[in-house]
């Protein structure tokens, strides 16, 4: 236990070899100083390693399936429907470990820890992330933030996705990685802002713009990727490294700044590696005959449009800068409520399937399958046959070749009980596939049933066991002196907990690790102070707004 404050860095989707090249080269001088006076190692992500899920056990100290973020999207308990996960989705099935230490009068900064909207109304400031936010949101609590920042910083962006394409268009690639060094050139002033301005006990504060980058460099770093360029590599290869300087110029300002009983702890949530082909699971689950198609005209139509039409309409919006967009925007529609569903209306959805004739099904990518059972309203698989039913898609799952390299597709097909907690088993997946290196299991809803693999849309990515780890530095006055551990993103907030003179909640699945900082661990149950802490604000709330 110490007196000091805590600061959490995460660098969304840093490989450590992409660290370890840095130092080596002499070019991220405090990444060195903290390896060398404090503990190195790696972070453990989710499964699979997707953004939202891995920073939402961050969060919460909680494995997915007892905090029920198991993707971008969730199903509905019992039910086909789909939605699209915001702070609110997390609130209501777990607590993020800012409003524990709110419930102990202890003060949080959080910038961009996804999901973040509507953010959270803690002690401290919290301004949400870049995917759950919508244009129209105001991203920043307590609300003279936003206007601190747009008025001493300039406009922070909450949508870097625009023009988020392959990146193989060197001119395009130009001007996406511009924007990207740009926004985050910006947010490294808002840190310093936050920072400086806003005293908190703990600050989690993370940047999205590696995860950005390596997604569309993927062929500009991989010498044997279809899509390498030896003259744009040569131009663009130092991105990465030179994005990472810009990080180590900001923690070298922190350190400066701390005190003797602070800590530091950076980590990114997963890693990152080239991706050549994708395999869209709904199409092949349509081959394979495991998932059935309306028959009806509108579904037939679209099954045209995404076999002949889509390759066509994806190119001309990606060279103009709005294919992403777009993409997100639909997404963002499922299930809201607030207007038309354009996921509904425009890909294969969950309208479009015969669900009496549909044996499996996914709802987002990272290769999680649901088995459509008798709990569900038109379930095909009976009780007696479930485990024969999935033992057998399973092996068909494993036994996937490409067809023209021959080579496996998946390496791996998981349990769902065997990788998630329990607390949310009616709404978890009951397979989770993890795809070989170089391949991506690509969202389902544009499924082209005529072709189940395809190149992908980005050409860099985090979807097999190869891109599992994230970085891992400590560094202050509790940190050990230690290399090579590995840490769990569940183990972030009972540690920080622990830092701060404050029970670790018995809820939270992560460890305390002593092994990284000097403390010692108490466990308590508290979630009601957390539930008497949001009712106060949310009376507080409506008082405020009368």
């Amino acid at each position: 236990m110490t007196d000091g404050s805590v600061y959490v860095f995460g660098l969304d989707g840093v490989p450590p070899e992409l660290v370890d090249r840095g130092i080596d080269a002499g070019r991220l001088p405090n990444f060195e100083r903290m390896r060398a006076e404090g503990t190195d190692g790696t972070t453990r992500s989710t499964v699979p390693p997707l953004s939202m899920i891995a920073w939402s056990s961050f969060a919460t100290g909680r494995n997915p399936g007892n905090h029920g973020v198991y993707n971008f999207m969730l199903k509905e308990e019992g039910e086909y429907g789909t939605n699209f996960v915001n702070a609110d989705t997390l609130r209501e099935q777990s607590v993020p470990v800012w409003e524990y230490l709110d419930a102990e009068d202890k003060r949080s900064g959080v910038m961009n820890v996804m999901p973040g909207y509507p953010p959270s109304r803690t002690s401290g400031f919290h301004i949400s992330d870049n995917i759950t936010t919508p244009s129209s949101g105001s991203y920043a609590f307590p609300d003279e933030l936003q206007r601190d920042i747009e008025e001493r910083v300039g406009e922070y962006d909450v949508d870097p996705y625009e023009g988020y394409d392959d990146g193989s268009d060197e001119g395009n690639l130009k001007g996406l990685l511009d924007n990207f060094f740009e926004i985050e050139s910006n947010r490294i002033e808002v840190a310093k802002l936050l920072v400086e301005e806003y005293p908190c006990d703990f600050y989690s504060l993370v940047f999205s713009g590696p995860d950005n980058i390596l997604h569309v460099l993927g062929h500009v770093l991989d010498e044997t990727h279809p899509k390498h360029d030896p003259d744009v590599a040569a131009r663009y290869d130092d991105e990465p490294l030179e994005l990472l300087e810009l990080y180590d110029d900001l923690l070298g300002w922190v350190m400066d700044r701390m005190d003797d009983e602070d800590t530091m702890m950076v980590l990114s949530d997963h890693g990152h590696g080239p991706v050549y082909q994708t395999i869209n699971l709904n199409s092949w689950l349509y081959n394979a005959g495991y998932l059935e198609l309306e028959s009806r005209p509108w579904t037939r139509l679209k099954q045209f449009g995404y076999n002949h039409v889509y390759d066509a309409v994806e190119t001309v919006m990606s060279e103009l800068n709005l294919f992403s967009k777009l993409k997100m925007g639909v997404a963002r529609t499922n299930g809201d409520g607030s207007g038309p569903d354009f996921a509904e209306l425009l890909t294969i959805s969950r309208r479009d399937i015969d669900w009496s004739q549909t044996a499996a099904f996914t709802v987002a990518s990272g290769g999680q399958i649901y088995l459509n059972t008798g709990d569900h309203r038109e379930g095909a698989i009976p009780e007696h046959e479930y485990d024969q039913v999935r033992e057998r898609l399973r092996e068909e799952l494993l036994a996937i070749e490409h067809p023209e390299r021959g080579e496996r597709v998946v390496d791996s097909v998981l349990y769902g009980e065997d990788v998630y907690g329990d607390e949310y088993a009616d709404t978890r997946p009951d397979l989770v596939c993890m795809p070989a290196p170089g391949y991506q299991i690509q969202y389902p809803q544009t499924m082209k049933t005529k072709r189940v693999f395809a190149d992908p849309p980005k050409t860099g990515s985090h979807t097999s066991q190869h891109e599992m780890h994230g970085i891992f530095y400590a560094w202050g006055g509790p940190v050990e002196s230690e290399t090579g551990v590995t840490v769990d993103l569940t183990d972030f907030a009972p540690t920080a907990c622990s830092l701060l003179d404050v029970p670790v909640p018995e809820e939270m699945d992560g460890e305390v690790r002593d092994d990284v900082v000097d403390v010692r661990a108490e466990r308590e149950r508290f979630d009601g102070k957390v539930k008497t802490k949001r009712a106060v604000r949310e009376v507080v709330g409506e008082l405020g707004e009368d």
